[in-house]
């Protein structure tokens, strides 16, 4: 937050350890922290943590000067998922919160679900995704809660209809201005049956949800591919990357859903049209194998279009061939009056998977696309993929699917126990 505490920059870090902390932004200094309850104990459904705490990426509200952030609590196990709205200034409560999720959300189980994405604030609207743990503690339902912040009293919520189908992916939810778009994930593997909207499943789908959670299943507001059933069986979860929303100078539609689903498939969706089966505009294969991408999709623009960045686990489709693991990049240009996306470059990547970004100095100059390879913070040309700049070791411990951020001529990412500043000057 550009004016923070005491008027000056500082940054807003969520830990596992239910802390949120700010930090001047110049010195790295803490401002405040505040602990926000006991941390959740054991490994739900034998998973790979041994607590869970904050996973969540919090969202700031300018105009109130607020942060909200979801928090699982314990001691044993996870008793409660709290939202709370703090104070940017001194990290206090708000008045009227916290707010637990299982008041709100009738039937909510918070021992079998788990809130990964990050949180979203479109039109003063506080957009919370809600998916299952590493192993599925089943039964548990993908889920989305709305609250409104200016009054918290007013609540919504949207589960699926079918179990599981989590909505996970770590970079949240994309948004046009209208609600936002989640994608969920496997339904309950090997069930059968029909899609919505005349079925019981709402796995594997793009779906448009607004206002206090509302969903419209109709073509415009819902997607699903016509292998959904297939993509349950082989665990091939949509769910498992955070989509973009894009707009592209000269193209047919107004904007467009960028979604990619583990195996490989990169779907590009009218965003005022979703399409409903099969309605994709574009089906694209950036990698190969049932396992191949976890990750949060990234967009930017250059003088020769506009591209759509991700990183891959292995089988990267690359124009030079398999490329394993590597930072994606695809071009979307208009041809014949219609959008025809192609892997432009592949960059390697050889550590821990992380999630890509990318900046600009004037919306389409000077395009970077950042991303952590190891300890290293990699900078590479957004047109062509060479490297710019790679610093040495400076930051180890970066957890997967992370992603950097920029702001105020910094670049910004949070590691194992701290936060780690460049400036690419």
């Amino acid at each position: 937050m550009e004016k923070g505490p005491t008027n000056k920059g500082a940054f807003f870090v969520a830990t596992m350890n239910n802390d949120v902390v700010a930090f001047d932004e110049t010195s790295g200094s803490t401002i405040w922290t505040q602990n926000l309850g006991a941390v959740a104990q054991g490994a739900p459904c034998g998973g790979p943590y041994s607590s869970v705490g904050i996973f969540g990426t919090p969202v700031i509200d300018g105009a109130s000067r607020t942060l909200f952030v979801v928090v699982p609590v314990g001691p044993q196990g996870i008793t409660a998922f709290v939202v709370h709205a703090l104070s940017v200034d001194d990290g206090q409560e708000r008045s009227g919160w916290p707010i637990d999720v299982s008041k709100v959300i009738p039937g909510f189980a918070p021992a079998k679900h788990n809130q990964r994405g990050a949180l979203s604030l479109v039109n003063g609207i506080l957009y919370i995704p809600f998916g299952g743990h590493w192993g599925d503690c089943n039964p548990y339902q993908g889920r989305v809660l709305a609250i409104d912040i200016k009054d918290p009293t007013k609540t919504g919520n949207w589960a699926t209809s079918g179990e599981r189908a989590a909505i996970w992916a770590a970079g949240g939810m994309a948004s046009d201005g209208d609600g936002v778009f989640a994608v969920t994930g496997d339904g309950a593997r090997g069930g059968g049956g029909t899609h919505q909207p005349t079925g019981d499943k709402d796995s594997e789908a793009v779906v448009r949800v607004t206002g206090m959670a509302l969903v419209d299943r109709s073509d415009a507001n819902y997607y699903y591919p016509a292998r959904w059933e297939t993509m349950d069986r082989l665990d091939a979860d949509f769910g498992s990357n955070s989509p973009v929303y894009i707009q592209i100078p000269g193209a047919p539609q107004t904007g467009y859903v960028v979604a990619a689903a583990k195996d490989g498939h990169m779907y590009f969706l009218d965003s005022k049209h979703l399409g409903g089966m099969d309605g994709h505009l574009f089906d694209l294969n950036v990698s190969n194998g049932a396992m191949s991408i976890h990750t949060a999709l990234s967009s930017y623009a250059t003088a020769t279009g506009v591209y759509v960045v991700l990183s891959t686990d292995q089988g990267a489709s690359c124009p030079s061939g398999d490329g394993g693991k590597a930072i994606i990049s695809v071009s979307v240009p208009i041809v014949a009056g219609m959008i025809k996306p192609t892997v432009a470059w592949c960059a390697p990547q050889s550590s821990t998977v992380v999630s890509p970004i990318a900046t600009t100095t004037d919306g389409k100059s000077d395009a970077i696309v950042w991303y952590m390879n190891g300890a290293n913070l990699v900078g590479v040309d957004g047109d062509t993929g060479t490297q710019i700049v790679t610093t040495a070791g400076a930051c180890p411990g970066v957890m997967r699917w992370t992603s950097p951020i920029a702001a105020r001529g910094r670049l910004l990412v949070g590691g194992n126990g701290k936060l780690c500043s460049w400036s690419p000057k």
